[in-house]
């Protein structure tokens, strides 16, 4: 994406470009920064001829041979006492940041996983799953990590600049992966203030405000909260979707809605087929929609060898770019920019991430594409196995 070369040429472009801004595609994987060098290639070269921007990816330690794959084991950042850093993970997402670079890709990362606090470890071991998100020690451990993580590490590949400066490599974060989703709706909605707390520490640790901070997705509808879009909320940019129910026509309008009259984007930053003889149909028929709607999307989840069919099978290998599946999505995918949308007022093209107003435009000169209104298909519980 490219800076508009004249001011003559932005303020011709200005009206049409309020109204009407390009749509966007990306990838989930969760362990990319884990995955051999040739692998991380063939997943980054595969996400760009299919035009995506986007790869999101999660600050969390991983085992190896993730879906039976290749992957080398890495610690979580905090693999055995909370306040005790491991920089392993961060050097290995410092790597995967400055490929997916050359290819034209930003990372969205995720701070955390409620499947690895699920799991156990040193926050689960001192707080307990659900006390993890009502213990105000708890938040204050966490907001200590996100400090480290954002202004603590450095990336030496990049003159040893801190996470919180390099918004020409992050799309932006989510403030945990699925937050209380394993705790019910019921909890969720009673503790809205957690998201928004965490977007807060975010926000006060992320110098490059190009960055943006999302929510982080729960199931389908649950996702979309009105206290997200509300003055009680005030850190959090971008309201994230997880939806693997297919029904994006039943709530994506009216949350498109309540994001432009907040001010705010929608993302959807998780949905999938799953795998069988109905997925073409079903991925065609969720894309379409989604692409109608003009929101982002985010697969979930393109991996790197031949699939297991494990679990909840959502993954398409990408190695290679010939499988059928990504070859569908990546159509879809190729696509997504020219689905036009006139609701979400977010600019996309140059530095991925920030909303735009006309009076930027006409101070500023140019036009950004950081194609920013995802709403991803949230699936009701899922299990990464």
């Amino acid at each position: 994406m490219h800076v508009l070369r004249s001011y003559l040429s932005v303020v011709a472009l200005a009206a049409p470009l309020v109204n009407a801004l390009s749509s966007f595609a990306g990838a989930n994987n969760y362990f990319a920064y884990a995955l051999p060098s040739n692998e991380r290639y063939a997943l980054l070269q595969s996400m760009n001829a299919a035009n995506m921007k986007v790869l999101r990816t999660f600050v969390n330690g991983v085992s190896s041979g993730q879906k039976n794959g290749d992957n080398r084991a890495v610690p979580d950042l905090e693999p055995n006492a909370i306040r005790q850093y491991d920089d392993t993970i961060l050097n290995a997402i410092d790597q995967l940041m400055v490929e997916a670079h050359a290819w034209n890709i930003k990372l969205l990362i995720c701070v955390y996983d409620k499947n690895t606090l699920a799991a156990g470890g040193p926050y689960k071991a001192k707080y307990t799953e659900s006390g993890f998100y009502t213990s105000a020690t708890a938040r204050d451990d966490y907001n200590q990590r996100i400090t480290y993580m954002l202004n603590g590490h450095k990336n030496a590949l990049l003159g040893n600049q801190t996470w919180s400066f390099l918004g020409n490599y992050i799309f932006g974060y989510s403030v945990m992966n699925e937050p209380m989703i394993n705790q019910g709706a019921s909890f969720f909605q009673a503790n809205l203030a957690w998201v928004c707390n965490v977007a807060q520490q975010i926000r006060n640790n992320v110098g490059d405000k190009n960055q943006l901070i999302l929510t982080g997705g729960n199931s389908a509808t649950t996702s979309v909260q009105s206290y997200f879009f509300s003055s009680s909320c005030p850190a959090v940019d971008v309201v994230e979707i997880h939806d693997y129910t297919d029904a994006w026509d039943s709530y994506i309008p009216n949350a498109i809605s309540q994001a432009k009259a907040a001010g705010k984007k929608l993302i959807v930053g998780e949905w999938g087929s799953l795998y069988g003889s109905e997925r073409t149909a079903n991925l065609q028929d969720n894309m379409n929609k989604l692409n109608k709607h003009g929101v982002p999307w985010l697969y979930w989840e393109f991996i790197t060898n031949a699939d297991p069919h494990w679990g909840e099978d959502y993954e398409i290998n990408v190695n290679g770019g010939s499988d059928g599946d990504f070859l569908t999505v990546k159509g879809y995918s190729q696509a997504a920019p020219q689905a036009v949308t006139r609701r979400a007022l977010l600019d996309t093209s140059l530095p991925l991430g920030r909303c735009i107003k006309l009076t930027e435009i006409l101070q500023i000169g140019r036009v950004r594409h950081p194609l920013l209104s995802a709403t991803r298909a949230g699936r009701l519980a899922k299990t990464r196995s």
